[in-house]
C-alpha cells in the first residue's frame, strides 16, 4: 500500500471546514498518518474589518491574530487526545491558497483537504479552494458534507492519459476499503471527427467499434491492476456520452461518496485552468470531489 506522509486540513473554523477537518481526521485514522492543521491569517481582511465594527471591540486583549492562533492549537490538542492521531497546528500569515501552496512546497505532504465553501449549502466552490485546486502540487480533496462514515463508493473519471490513471491509483490508495467504478466516457463528437477524416459512414462505424472494444480492454486492465491494492473488485465502464454529464449522472446513479478526477494542466498557461471536465465537477456535483495532479 502507498505510504501516506501526512494529510493537510485547511480550516477556518467555519461549518465547511469543520467537515473538511473530520474527513481528514477519518482518513488520516485509516492510514496512521500525521494530520496538519493548517490556517492562514489575513492580516488585510482584519484591517477591513476594523474599519467597519467598533474599534473598541476589535482590539481585545490578545490580538486576534494571537487568538486564532490559540484557537488552532486548541483544536488540534483536542482532536489527538480524542483520537490517538499525532495533529499539529501550522499557523500562517497570509492569504490561504498561498498558505496552503507554501506548506506543501516546504513539507512531505501527501494529501490537502478543503471545504468546498465555508458555508456547504452553497453549490460550487469558494475563491480559495478555486486557487488551490487550480495548481495542485498534491492531491486535493474538496469536502462537501459532514462525513458519517468512510466513503462508500468513489467514481474516477479515465481517459487512459497518465494523469487519469495517476488518479485511479491515488484513489484507491486513499480509499482502499471502498468499492471503485472506473469510467471512460467517449465524447460523440468524436463520430464527427472521424468523418472529417474523408471515410465512409459505414468506415467511421467500423472505426469507433473498434476504439470501443479496445478501450473496453484497457479499462478492464487498468480495474484488474487496482483491484490488486483495493479491497474490492474494482469496475470498470466505458459508455458513449460527453464526459462531465456521465461523471455527474453517474455518481447520481451508484451513487458514489466521492468523484476523483485528474488536473490535465500541464504547461504554465494551461496549469491556470483546471479541465472543463473537472470544473464542472467541482460545481455541480453534490459528492466530495478529488483533484489529483
Amino acid at each position: 500500500m502507498t505510504t501516506i506522509h501526512s494529510i493537510v486540513a485547511a480550516t477556518d473554523f467555519s461549518p465547511g471546514s469543520d467537515a473538511a477537518v473530520e474527513r481528514a481526521v477519518q482518513i488520516a485514522l485509516a492510514h496512521g498518518a500525521p494530520l496538519r492543521l493548517l490556517h492562514a491569517f489575513e492580516v488585510s481582511a482584519w484591517h477591513s474589518l476594523k474599519g467597519v465594527f467598533d474599534a473598541k471591540c476589535l482590539t481585545m486583549d490578545p490580538p486576534a491574530d494571537v487568538r486564532m492562533q490559540q484557537r488552532l492549537t486548541a483544536l488540534a490538542a483536542a482532536l489527538a487526545e480524542r483520537t490517538g492521531l499525532q495533529v499539529e497546528a501550522r499557523f500562517n500569515i497570509g492569504d490561504p491558497d498561498s498558505a496552503i501552496k507554501a506548506y506543501v512546497a516546504a513539507h512531505a505532504t501527501s494529501l490537502v483537504v478543503i471545504a468546498s465553501r465555508a458555508d456547504p449549502a452553497v453549490p460550487g466552490v469558494g475563491s480559495t479552494t478555486s486557487k488551490v485546486v487550480r495548481s495542485p502540487a498534491c492531491p486535493v480533496l474538496v469536502v462537501r458534507l459532514t462525513p458519517s462514515h468512510p466513503y462508500g463508493k468513489v467514481l474516477t473519471a479515465v481517459d487512459l492519459r497518465e494523469v487519469s490513471m495517476r488518479a485511479a491509483f491515488t484513489a484507491v490508495a486513499l480509499f482502499p476499503e471502498s468499492q471503485h467504478h472506473l469510467l471512460m466516457a467517449m465524447d460523440p463528437a468524436l463520430d464527427h471527427a472521424l468523418r472529417l477524416g474523408d471515410v465512409t459512414k459505414e468506415q467511421a462505424r467500423v472505426l469507433r467499434e473498434s476504439m470501443h472494444t479496445e478501450t473496453v480492454q484497457q479499462m478492464d486492465r487498468l480495474a484488474r491492476e487496482l483491484t490488486g491494492a483495493a479491497q474490492h473488485p474494482v469496475a470498470a465502464e466505458v459508455v458513449n456520452a460527453l464526459p462531465a454529464r456521465a461523471l455527474i449522472e453517474q455518481a447520481q446513479m451508484l451513487p458514489a461518496d466521492c468523484v476523483a478526477v485528474g488536473h490535465h494542466g500541464q504547461g504554465a498557461l494551461e496549469a491556470l485552468f483546471l479541465s472543463s471536465t473537472a470544473q464542472h465537477v467541482l460545481h455541480h456535483t453534490l459528492r466530495d470531489v478529488l483533484v489529483v495532479p
